[in-house]
């Protein structure tokens, strides 16, 4: 989940790394260091964010050639000797990680019978040692050291390496977690995300797992594979966003996301519906849908959440069975998978380990797959046979909200489409009927939402929370406890609403409020019921409603109103004032809603 930028070519290279180490910095924050060559080697590193390495930084540092870091810990506390880059025991070698070395405790045992010490609490200083050692024993040939250590590596890695001996060079490596290589006319990219660069370069070499490259002389790419054979490098264009992140006015870019939901659905229902990719027989998804006998949803935290909406809507909707799935634990049952099951993984970066590691197992079993993401590029994009595409922009916020509208959107004109290619046009037609009315709904929301400050006011102490929904709007309530959660640290879980008497209900009092989503109408009656069960026990209660329900705003002790919209798109208008409850509760409670503690945007390791 670290954040590696490097440079090699013409141009000085400290105000590339600093740019893109701030550009990177939602993939972790807890410590950030530079390495630079100029006929020897600096590293300086710091623990905090970025901007605490930049302070301590000389104003000039004269150098052509540097790798960076920003760090998301796994082995070892937030310290400068922890933090990257790492520099091995000689001093010949520094070295940037993404990753996690399953087996270094071994390595370890191995290096200390060889004479190796460790100053710090990380893997990557056992995997960079391990290197070294290789390296010493094969000629200072890096390519030799890098085949021979993979061998006897357990666990995934982004590497960046330079060598004291080798000024100008720098060599990059990946096996399951992301990695790129951009170019231009002055030199050499690497980049754990293509946004870091995207500024700087047209062209890019996206590395296969296990690939080597090694970059050098401002013009030199050699490729290795696995054996260390060489292979011809494949080069893209590629052209990515140039423009840096933007606030534009709002104070975060959680706020600001928030508020670009209603322009980004609008473009998305407007738009025409892109299903890109083919199978390797060269049929498209039309030509196959109608083999497909079931399909599976795969994704991890915010996605999970959405894939459960898609069921509700896909089954009802299309009438095809839907199964659900946390990618972590999909990966390591032994599922039962056939070559008429449609896979679809969900991801905002397209570079979620687990859900990667998901879609390969699913892909190796034969099945179709598909992969709906807002990244191009990455490695859901390259690895799936069909794509569909967010188009939400970047997302900044660690806590991802316009990605998960976008999400649900994209699933509900997938079910459209399955339906109608299966026969009922009019089921077809009712979901764009619906998807139609959001964006001008949830403006008109977000234009009248003043109440929920005041809320949040009054809840931002609270301890623990309770979230309920029904049907279309149980994953709704998942996701609003797990906004708070996230970004206020307030203990909150989610639960269906009749599940409340299984458990949950022994946890009501006055000091322990319930957020009840009651804004469909197929659950309406049943969830009132769910309020007095509450409210007979001393439990308080804020409730979204639909305007006009003066039945529900009587029994409850706060209200949020919402325009009364088709149940099928309730969930994308009730989940909006829960992300604004849980950033305003956040800021009350002196929170970084940006860049919650322990937390990362893009979750590249297990």
């Amino acid at each position: 989940m670290c954040g590696i930028i490097g440079y090699t070519g013409s141009k000085q290279v400290r105000d590339i790394l600093i740019d893109g180490l701030q550009k990177l910095e939602y993939r972790g924050y807890d410590s950030a260091g530079i390495a630079l060559h100029n006929g020897s080697m600096r590293v300086i590193k710091s623990p905090g964010k970025v901007h605490d390495l930049v302070e301590i930084l000389p104003p000039a540092l004269d150098s052509n050639t540097g790798i960076a870091h920003t760090r998301w810990a796994t082995h070892g506390g937030a310290t400068e000797l922890n933090a990257h880059p790492h520099t091995s025991s000689t001093g010949k070698l520094v070295l940037v990680h993404n990753g996690i070395i399953e087996n270094s405790a071994q390595i370890e045992g191995f290096l200390k019978n060889k004479g190796y010490s460790f100053i710090s609490e990380t893997d990557t200083e056992i995997l960079l040692n391990l290197i070294e050692y290789e390296y010493l024993a094969n000629g200072k040939d890096i390519k030799s050291a890098l085949v021979k250590t993979f061998s006897l590596v357990t666990g995934s890695y982004a590497l960046a390496i330079i060598e004291e001996d080798k000024p100008g060079r720098i060599t990059l490596c990946r096996k399951d977690s992301p990695l790129i290589l951009g170019i231009d006319k002055t030199g050499f990219y690497v980049a754990s995300d293509i946004y870091a660069v995207s500024e700087y370069a047209g062209h890019f070499i996206f590395p296969g797992n296990n690939d080597i490259i090694i970059v050098e002389n401002k013009s030199k790419i050699t490729v290795y594979d696995v054996h260390g054979n060489e292979k011809e490098p494949e080069i893209k264009e590629f052209n990515a966003a140039k423009k840096k992140p933007d606030r534009c006015g709002y104070e975060h870019f959680m706020k600001k996301e928030i508020f670009e939901q209603p322009d980004i659905l609008s473009d998305l229902v407007g738009s025409e519906y892109k299903i890109e990719g083919h199978l390797s027989s060269g049929k498209n998804f039309n030509d196959i849908l109608h083999s497909i006998s079931r399909i599976t949803i795969i994704g991890c935290g915010t996605s999970w959440h959405a894939g459960l909406v898609a069921r509700y809507i896909i089954e009802k909707y299309a009438r095809i069975p839907v199964i659900v799935e946390y990618a972590s634990e999909y990966r390591y049952r032994d599922p039962v998978i056939n070559n008429h099951d449609l896979v679809i993984s969900l991801s905002q970066s397209g570079e979620t380990a687990d859900t990667i590691a998901a879609n390969r197992l699913a892909a190796d079993a034969g099945a179709i797959t598909m992969g709906i993401l807002n990244v191009r590029n990455s490695s859901l994009d390259r690895e799936t046979d069909f794509q569909v595409f967010l188009e939400a922009g970047d997302e900044i916020g660690v806590a991802s909200t316009k990605a998960y509208t976008a999400q649900i959107i994209q699933l509900s004109r997938l079910a459209s489409i399955i339906a109608a290619l299966r026969g009922n046009e009019a089921k077809s037609q009712e979901i764009l009927d619906a998807l139609s009315q959001i964006s001008s709904n949830l403006r008109y929301f977000l234009e009248k939402n003043s109440n929920i400050t005041d809320l949040a006011q009054k809840y931002a102490s609270s301890s623990n929370f309770l979230f309920l929904g029904r049907g279309l709007n149980f994953p709704t309530a998942l996701e609003g406890a797990l906004k708070l959660k996230e970004i206020s640290y307030i203990h909150a879980e989610g639960y269906p609403g009749a599940e409340m008497k299984h458990g949950p209900i022994a946890l009501i009092d006055i000091d322990f409020p319930t957020m009840v989503i009651l804004s469909d109408n197929e659950n309406r009656t049943k969830m009132i019921s769910n309020i007095k069960e509450i409210k007979a026990r001393g439990g308080k209660v804020i409730a979204i409603i639909n305007e006009g329900d003066t039945e529900a705003e009587q029994i409850v002790d706060d209200v949020i109103k919402m325009p009364s919209v088709p149940d099928i798109i309730s969930p994308v208008l009730s989940v909006v004032p829960l992300q604004l409850f849980a950033y305003y509760v956040a800021l009350l409670r002196g929170c970084n809603v940006d860049q919650p503690r322990n937390l990362a945007k893009s979750v590249t390791v297990e």
